[in-house]
């Protein structure tokens, strides 16, 4: 049985951490890539988009 994955957002960075196995899936449903336990940017000052590179870190928000 596989566990579901999980999305913890933190309120003080923006960032979004997923734990777990995501497909990413174009237009047409078709799988294009496959990640496990990553991070999304939620700030907005990743340089590496939608992925998050830890600019937040930079940027602290008020």
């Amino acid at each position: 049985m596989t566990e579901n994955p999980k999305i913890f957002i933190n309120p003080k960075s923006g960032s979004i951490r997923f734990t777990g196995t995501a497909d990413f899936v174009d237009a047409d449903g078709s799988v294009v890539e496959t990640k496990t336990d990553f991070k999304l940017c939620g700030c907005g000052h990743s340089q590496d988009k939608p992925w998050c590179d830890g600019s937040h870190k930079e940027h602290p928000r008020s």
